[in-house]
């Protein structure tokens, strides 16, 4: 019996920036499941990536998932004055690159329009 893919995906290790996408998510009933690494991630309707840290490695990572057919979203965050980071990962495939204090903005927004 094959698994249902997780609905949305954290790749990044911030314990903070999980906990408010989890609660954007929250109302929606839908669940993160967050992993450290970009080969971690399975199949995923959303997928939010932490640019914050290990940059090189997450930005390669969005470069990997962009042609999977089993992912529907990345979306990208860090800082807000990381313009050239921001570049880069929408250089990559990222679907959108939003600066962390609208991570959760995002989140909400984008589960709203999820429907299981």
């Amino acid at each position: 019996m094959s698994q249902r893919p997780a609905a949305v995906t954290l790749l990044g290790s911030d314990l903070i920036m999980a906990s408010r996408i989890r609660s954007a998510l929250s109302p929606h009933r839908l669940q993160l499941l967050q992993v450290s690494r970009g080969d971690q991630v399975g199949p995923s309707r959303l997928v939010f990536v932490d640019l914050n840290a290990d940059v090189e490695a997450r930005i390669s990572a969005i470069a990997r998932m962009r042609h999977r057919e089993d992912l529907a979203s990345i979306v990208a965050f860090c800082d807000h004055d990381q313009d050239g980071v921001m570049k880069r990962a929408m250089a990559a495939g990222a679907s959108q690159v939003v600066a962390n204090r609208h991570v959760a903005t995002a989140a909400a927004r984008l589960a709203a329009g999820m429907a299981y």
